[in-house]
């Protein structure tokens, strides 16, 4: 099985680009990606907080409108990431991916859709996405230009090749 983990900030909405109608045009572009390389979706992003884990209740209205999306296109959702904690902190993104990859070995390629690239964004040494960076694409979630924000149709090849290596 393939999977995306899908982040939504920077991904779906944008610093300039954050109407519902611009994150249909997103969605649209995922939903290409999901039936080009047959692919289910993990939410990874902190809105996988309104959701709740044993019943599939979405308190938010942003997020429920953002699945109703889903639904229309086609996308299958088939979980999200758990929230784990390390002592008095969250784990990192990666390790709550990385633990839904052990608890799912059914899934057989993935790739991580986040933009929240804090090492490449500014050049620290850390980032919380490092364990998983062969399998990550990274959208814009702010340019000077902001037609280059968010998920675009570039980013499909991008998908693809991760998609075709083995994990």
């Amino acid at each position: 099985m393939n999977v995306i983990f899908l982040d939504f900030d920077g991904v779906l909405d944008t610093i300039h680009y954050s109407s519902m109608e611009d994150v249909e045009r997103r969605i649209k572009i995922l939903s290409d990606i999901c039936s080009e390389y047959d692919c289910k979706v993990v939410i990874e992003a902190s809105a996988k907080d309104a959701i709740d884990e044993k019943t599939g209740y979405i308190y938010n209205k942003w997020v429920r409108n953002v699945f109703k999306l889903f639904k229309k296109y086609n996308i299958e959702c088939i979980g999200r990431t758990p929230n784990v904690k390390k002592g008095d902190a969250s784990m990192w993104k990666e390790d709550e991916i990385l633990l839904y990859l052990e608890r799912h070995p059914e899934i057989d390629h993935y790739c991580v859709i986040d933009d929240d690239d804090t090492k490449n964004m500014l050049h620290w040494d850390v980032s919380d996405l490092d364990k998983v960076r062969d399998h990550l694409v990274t959208p814009v979630y702010y340019s000077h230009n902001p037609e280059e924000e968010g998920l675009l149709p570039k980013h499909k090849e991008e998908v693809g090749k991760i998609l075709k290596k083995q994990r």
